[in-house]
């Protein structure tokens, strides 16, 4: 007898049939696997088109550059460093752009120039550029005769329409690099997880996007840190092999770190963390050259910002360094740490009582011996102040903390947001007083002190920080998973945008104190929301990475 399995039945008189002697049919071949097609180059560069177009079209629109009134930002004073370097003068009855209570934009050519040498900046050269292509096409058109002076009309909205261009074409580039080798199901989430955080803020609100039209130099930075952002995740979603991928990343973030970084010296951090991004990107699969690109990349972003940089902060130092060290010591230093800090500040007990005041409210002479111990000494006063913080971690703590309050108010309201148009600005219109532009500290502190929401931003910067640390100590394995890549790399991206965020807030208070606070962290904002949302869609990844492991 036979076990089950082992013998059948066998025909009569003839040998048993075992299961090794049946006949077995042959199993079907596995179908062949469908081969995955990538969209094409044409199919991406006409992506790119698309995308080009939406962004500049979507950018006009905000601004209201057609077929309406434009919204932009006034003049407090600052304008004037940026609009000399093109031999520019306001058309305004007075000559100036501050005082009217709109944001001037109308300007004639054959301006005296700056009073004093001015520092090579990006901003500075991208509106000389503007300014002689504009004014040979006005001239060419013959749409505004020159005036009897012989001077030509150059409208800043014809500046916020390069912005806008060039805002297009840093879209237009990072959408075809991160679409790279991706099918035409995988090209929409991939989009708006590279293009989306960044242009959000400057769609949906104006907040950010009205400094285009305005004669700041903030616009130039904003342009470089979107740039920024834009090659950071493109580099994140993107493997090392993708090597035309990866190398157009590098170098949206190399352009943008050095555009921001030579816009104005509050903007350096912008600089650092790009060149610190390009040496880590790895590029191709090469371990002993991978890095090659990245590092190469980042000692020519930093060798051609030095010199502009060191050039800015030092005229910043020659024109403003009386009215800087006096902010930081009595709009920060002395209000954040009481009456013990004048002494090692070196200034008299009695001069605690003036703590809060702005240089410009009354320019220090209601200071006891205040030409003696600020405006003789100022950088021996903003060493000690700085040294001061650096010895007492709580007082530091308190004025990064303030400054990530400001982040909340990029709305700078005391800036007008409506233009003058085409014609002469007379007159003004009364603005009312708002505490962001308070020249006494405690309307400003009570204010911000009072925001909702204050919770918000050191709560983004440190969840930022913290995914992305997190990251790093994933295994290998997890790592390396193309499953988990649109977590990781969006997590890593949130982090460094947290990084930028609180550079900013710590050069504005440490360099001016929290004298026009809000205006000075504004970019710190902008990366700051970027960083959210760039978290939220690493969350987002991070989701769709479990629900696939799970199947």
């Amino acid at each position: 007898m036979t076990t089950l399995g082992e013998q059948d039945t066998a025909p009569r008189g003839g040998p048993p049939v075992t299961r090794a002697t049946l006949p077995v049919a042959p199993l079907p071949a596995p179908p062949a696997p469908r081969a995955v097609l990538a969209l094409g180059r044409g199919w991406r560069l006409l992506l790119a088109v698309v995308v080009a177009l939406l962004v500049g079209g979507g950018l006009v629109a905000r601004l209201g550059l057609v077929g309406g009134d434009a919204i932009g930002a006034a003049d407090n004073g600052d304008a004037i460093r940026l609009y000399c370097v093109a031999d520019l003068v306001p058309d305004t009855d007075d000559h100036a752009a501050p005082g009217h209570g709109v944001a001037v934009t109308e300007y004639r050519t054959g301006g005296p120039g700056c009073w004093r040498a001015s520092p090579i900046t990006s901003a500075g050269l991208l509106l000389q550029a503007t300014v002689a292509a504009g004014t040979a096409l006005d001239a060419t058109l013959n749409a505004t005769p020159p005036a009897q002076d012989g001077s030509t009309r150059f409208s800043f909205e014809w500046l916020a329409g390069v912005y806008v261009a060039l805002f297009a074409l840093g879209a237009a580039v990072a959408a075809f690099a991160a679409t790279a080798g991706r099918r035409a199901r995988a090209v929409a989430p991939v989009l708006l997880t590279v293009l989306g955080p960044p242009l959000a803020p400057l769609l949906v609100v104006p907040w950010w996007s009205r400094f285009l039209v305005s004669a700041f130099s903030e616009a130039t930075g904003l342009l470089g840190a979107t740039w920024m952002v834009w090659g950071l995740l493109t580099a994140a979603l993107t493997r090392p092999a993708q090597r035309a991928a990866r190398l157009t990343a590098i170098a949206l973030v190399a352009v943008g770190g050095v555009t921001a970084a030579t816009a104005k010296p509050g903007f350096l951090p912008v600089g650092l963390v790009a060149v610190a991004a390009c040496a880590v990107v790895a590029v191709g699969v090469r371990p002993w050259r991978r890095r090659v690109p990245g590092l190469v990349a980042a000692v020519l972003a930093a060798a051609v910002a030095v010199v502009p940089v060191l050039s800015a902060v030092r005229a910043q130092d020659e024109a403003y360094a009386v009215v800087n060290a006096h902010n930081l010591a009595f709009t920060a230093v002395l209000p954040e740490a009481g009456p013990s800090a004048t002494g090692p500040l070196g200034l008299r007990p009695e001069a605690f009582a003036q703590s809060g005041q702005h240089f410009y409210l009354d320019g220090g002479r209601s200071i006891p011996a205040w030409d003696e111990t600020v405006g003789a000494r100022p950088e021996e006063l903003r060493s000690a102040a700085r040294l001061f913080v650096a010895e007492h971690p709580l007082v530091a703590a308190r004025m990064v903390h303030r400054g990530l309050l400001a982040t909340l108010r990029p709305q700078i309201p005391y800036l007008a947001t409506e233009t003058g148009g085409a014609r002469t600005i007379t007159g003004s219109i009364p603005r009312p007083a708002y505490p962001e532009g308070s020249q006494t500290m405690g309307a400003m502190f009570v204010y911000l002190d009072g925001l909702p929401g204050r919770w918000v931003p050191p709560t983004v910067l440190g969840l930022a920080v913290l995914a992305a640390l997190l990251t790093v100590v994933l295994p290998r394995r997890v790592r390396g998973s193309a499953r988990w890549a649109a977590a990781i790399g969006p997590a890593r991206v949130a982090g460094v945008l947290a990084v930028t965020a609180l550079g900013v807030v710590v050069v504005a208070v440490l360099g001016d104190g929290y004298c026009e606070l809000a205006k000075h962290v504004w970019l710190g904002s902008y990366a700051l929301v970027v960083a959210g949302t760039v978290l939220v869609a690493a969350l987002g990844g991070a989701v769709a990475g479990a629900a696939a492991a799970r199947t």
